[in-house]
């Protein structure tokens, strides 16, 4: 129930996170500039929207990569060629008057200066360089349609504006509707430090002006349409040279302190309150028409490819050159000549190439954050991982795909960067909170059962918990069962603390031998332990692992009687049984206290055939059952002899058992004797009981401390004096455990 409320809680608070941040990123620039706000409110309020407009930009240089800008204009650069092969800058008037000259013989329509004429040019003995530029830009004037634009700039703090708008600006203000008398964009002020020299200005050249604020992450996206100047407004250089060139004489229209647009042929572009839209960018020096205006001074009058080329256009003349330092990072590159910005904002006006309305691309923002978060967190409910992240793969690629084919390019802005972070981060709280369960559940299975299996097993169960299944499971298991011979009599001769050092000493060497064989310690029952193979995951050939490890604890233990008999404690001796076959394993018990363990008939067989090992002298005893299991290849490994067909108690079944020796029976070494009293047992088990016994008698007399031979000498003798029935099959019938 607390994990659920913590996944809700989650999921809300990235929706409302996503949701608040959308409407941050909505807000009007102009919100965020100047002293209305201290700086540290300024960076937080302005953090979504700085990641929106960087991952909007990413889009957009997407669906403008094969776009190229309007033919109607050029750019004529004052590029390092220029700067080399003309000397010093700013170059002598006597040098623009001369680029006059070259664009009023090419046809050019619109000239537009991105360069300040604020202070006169010296001259001795001969006319006057800003005479000499005046009279080319009235002679290029006198052709009807042409016209120069000359730039000044919009003031600040510390400047020594005009007390009056300059009488040359009167010709160029834009009409004006305004909803009421307090309604209008922050007014500006007009430096005279900027402002073209009266020579230049008398010419009747267009006066526009020029100048950019970065958004608060340093990069230039909006340019500034119109000013207001002591209540008049007036048109900056991009928007004067579209006018010039198309006779669009557009018009200011601003209901509200929220609503204002500049009316154009081609449609109502939104404004803010600093008078700026954002551009909709087209590109920069590989997008438009570029000639090095070097090469238009060192052209000839008769040039057809320069005619070709500014016949009628609009060209603007501004620096490309890395040294003159009018480069601006702007969301098609990170080292963007400024000119370029009044480029984008024409290109934008010449082919209407505006934003939807701010409302409706609003709208969309929140529709694709509603539906995508919807869909993913519906899909989340399932809870299959598989499903989930191809949800994840499916929304945003398809928000992605449709916002770069049918919404960028058609002028929609969407604040898709937290629809996605919505869609993402619900998605990667979901798979944290299943990462934390399934931690968790994997500490718990680590805690449960490190106790019960060797650290290999853990970890098999930890990367396939799907194959743990606890409580009352059926599994073919081998079953393992041990315990300390004459255990009541060395406990008598020990103290408590030396019998604890004893039995840790003796079951921490076989409880490590049983896990490096991966096997499953079940219990400690006094001196006895209990284990098994093949759960609580499965393991292949679980027979003969049970039998390796059987084999090392008893060929381990001598070394632990060392230790013993060097320090005065009791020797042990322990006998196995195993047995193979189908359990019930599972955690059983109650809620509070519970036990990995396995319960079944194969579970007693084994339990018996361990207590058989004391009556037949035989260290390790298995089943029929366990010998089945091992690969002929496996069973290869281990020299192994029947010991007796047995009736356990508690069973009808009987069931054959055999012995496996160890490295230091006798018989191990001895193949021959070995093959004998295979041999000898066969015939006991056909009745010729006279041939076994001879065998039997040789085999007890070579080895008098093997049990087995002894037995069954006494076995032979016994059939000889007391003849079977007809029917015996040579079962023995215990009635004990």
């Amino acid at each position: 129930m607390l994990m659920k409320l913590i996944r809700y809680i989650g999921t809300l608070i990235i929706i409302l996170f996503s949701a608040f941040c959308v409407i941050l990123a909505t807000q009007d620039r102009e919100l965020l500039i100047g002293d209305n706000l201290d700086s540290a409110t300024k960076k937080i309020l302005s953090a979504p929207g700085i990641f929106e407009e960087r991952f909007f930009d990413y889009r957009m240089q997407y669906v403008i990569k094969d776009q190229k800008g309007h033919d109607d204009i050029v750019l004529a650069a004052i590029d390092e060629n220029s700067l080399n092969k003309t000397g010093r800058w700013p170059w002598s008037r006597t040098t623009w008057a001369r680029f006059m000259s070259k664009m009023k013989n090419y046809g050019a329509k619109i000239i537009a200066f991105d360069v300040v004429f604020s202070e006169p040019e010296e001259a001795c003995n001969q006319e006057s360089p800003d005479n000499v530029f005046a009279k080319s830009i009235k002679s290029f004037e006198s052709i009807p349609g042409n016209k120069v634009i000359l730039p000044y700039s919009l003031g600040g703090s510390g400047v020594d504006p005009f007390k009056e708008v300059p009488h040359w600006l009167y010709n160029y203000i834009i009409d004006s509707k305004l909803g009421g008398e307090n309604i209008g964009i922050y007014q500006s002020t007009i430096p005279q430090s900027t402002f073209p020299i009266d020579t230049l200005a008398d010419t009747e050249a267009g006066l526009g002006y020029i100048g950019a604020h970065e958004d608060t992450d340093g990069i230039f996206r909006h340019y500034p349409v119109l000013a207001n100047i002591d209540g008049l407004y007036f048109p900056s250089f991009g928007l004067l040279s579209y006018q010039l060139f198309t006779g669009d004489m557009t018009t200011f229209q601003m209901e509200n302190q929220d609503l204002a647009f500049l009316k154009t042929k081609k449609g109502d572009i939104k404004l803010n309150l600093l008078g700026e839209t954002k551009i909709r960018w087209r590109g920069a020096m590989d997008k438009f028409s570029l000639v090095s205006i070097q090469d238009i001074l060192d052209s000839n009058e008769n040039d057809q490819t320069m005619k070709n080329k500014l016949n009628g256009k609009m060209v603007f003349i501004g620096s490309t050159a890395f040294g003159a330092h009018d480069l601006r990072h702007t969301p098609v590159g990170g080292q963007t000549p400024g000119i370029y910005l009044h480029l984008n904002l024409v290109d934008m006006l010449l082919t209407g190439n505006y934003y939807q309305p701010k409302n409706e691309s609003t709208t969309i923002s929140w529709w694709m954050l509603i539906i995508g978060t919807l869909i993913m967190v519906t899909v989340m409910f399932f809870k299959n991982p598989l499903l989930d992240v191809s949800t994840m793969i499916l929304v945003v690629s398809g928000m992605l795909y449709y916002d770069i084919t049918q919404l960028t390019p058609f002028g929609y802005e969407i604040k898709l960067f937290f629809c996605i972070f919505s869609v993402v981060s619900n998605y990667s709280w979901e798979t944290f909170l299943s990462f934390y369960v399934t931690n968790k559940e994997k500490s718990k299975i680590r805690g449960t059962f490190s106790r019960y299996v060797a650290p290999a097993i853990v970890d098999q169960m930890l990367a396939h918990p799907d194959q743990v299944k606890i409580g009352g499971e059926k599994k073919n298991i081998t079953v393992f069962f041990s315990d300390v011979r004459d255990f009541t009599t060395i406990s008598e001769k020990l103290t408590p603390e030396q019998l604890s050092h004893c039995l840790n000493r003796y079951m921490g060497v076989m409880t490590k031998i049983l896990f490096d064989n991966y096997g499953t310690l079940d219990k400690y029952i006094g001196d006895a332990i209990v284990g098994f193979w093949g759960a609580p995951v499965e393991v292949k050939d679980h027979a003969y692992y049970a039998i390796k490890a059987s084999l090392a604890m008893i060929e381990a233990l001598p070394a632990i009687n060392e230790e013993f008999e060097r320090d005065g404690y009791p020797l042990f001796k322990f006998g196995i049984g195993l047995n193979t076959g189908d359990c019930s394993v599972g955690n059983m018990g109650s809620d509070l206290i519970f036990n990995y363990t396995a319960l079944g008939d194969h579970m007693n067989l084994g339990a018996r055939l361990e207590g058989l090992c004391k009556f037949y002298g035989v260290q390790l005893n298995i089943s029929e059952f366990t010998l089945a299991a091992l690969s002929d290849e496996q069973r290869q490994q281990f020299k192994i002899r029947m010991l007796d067909k047995v009736r356990v108690k508690g069973k009808e079944k009987a069931v054959t058992i055999y012995e496996v020796l160890h490295n230091f029976h006798p018989f191990y070494t001895d193949i021959e004797s070995f093959e004998i009293y295979h041999t000898a047992f066969e015939l006991y088990l056909n009745k010729q009981f006279d041939k076994a016994r001879e065998i039997f008698n040789s085999l007890h007399e070579k080895y008098t401390e093997d049990k087995s031979c002894k037995r069954m000498l006494e076995y032979c003798q016994n059939y000889l004096e007391n003849p079977p029935n007809v029917d015996w099959d040579g079962v023995i019938t215990f009635t004990t455990k």
